[in-house]
């Protein structure tokens, strides 16, 4: 309606079957509502604050990796921070000692940036944020792979437009995410978006529809695309 050439879409094709994504992930992603959508810390730009949008419904993550950005801007290094909240976050988030957390970041990173761990020489906070930034890159690793065990802190992009659809699609054969394609959902955007836009021209010129006729459902015509050729 507003002329736009093309349609683009993002978080839809994540729960598509092509998709490079877990099968947990994707069932969560087939049930989430448009209020299913928060905001979380961003691994990449975590000690400025940066944020980014992730499913919330089914995980933990969102409210983990806040905890673990609130506990960055409150202390000054990991040794500041109370006992009992870190043996927290080494039994539920991390799973692990933070030493040993620390020791596996250092390993990694010499071979992908040295700079980083050289920029913790004598700066803990900066230490601090890179054992946090651990858990923040391996949970969309996790979610993506399907780490068993892991499914509670599966970090999953996720914006409004997947309940929109979800909400869309919702009595169709795309309910079901076994049934998603890229090119199906791609074809049902595009039609339905023509389908809309001659509803809207025809009222335009006086003619009535009943409201059943407003909306385009994925499943009112055949899924052969040749049937609108």
């Amino acid at each position: 309606m507003m002329g736009a050439s093309y349609v683009v879409t993002g978080s839809v094709n994540q729960s598509c079957i092509e998709a490079a994504t877990s099968p947990h992930a994707k069932r969560l992603l087939a049930q989430a509502d448009m209020a299913d959508v928060t905001m979380a810390p961003a691994a990449d730009m975590f000690e400025m604050g940066v944020k980014l949008q992730v499913l919330k419904r089914g995980t933990l993550f969102p409210m983990r990796a806040q905890k673990l950005y609130q506990l960055y801007t409150q202390y000054d290094s990991i040794e500041d921070i109370p006992g009992k909240e870190r043996d927290k976050l080494e039994k539920e988030v991390f799973r692990d000692n933070l030493e040993s957390i620390w020791q596996s970041t250092k390993a990694f990173f010499p071979t992908r940036d040295p700079s980083q761990i050289e920029k913790t020489v004598n700066h803990p906070k900066r230490t601090m944020a890179l054992i946090f930034r651990w858990y923040l890159g391996l949970s969309s690793r996790w979610s993506i792979a399907g780490e068993t065990g892991r499914e509670m802190d599966y970090q999953i992009w996720c914006s409004p437009s997947m309940g929109a659809f979800n909400a869309w699609v919702q009595n169709s054969y795309l309910a079901n995410v076994e049934n998603r394609k890229v090119v199906d959902v791609a074809k049902h955007i595009l039609i339905g978006a023509a389908y809309c836009y001659r509803i809207h021209g025809l009222r335009t010129q006086g003619v009535q529809f009943p409201s059943a006729y407003a909306a385009y459902p994925p499943n009112r015509f055949a899924h052969d695309i040749r049937q609108f050729q």
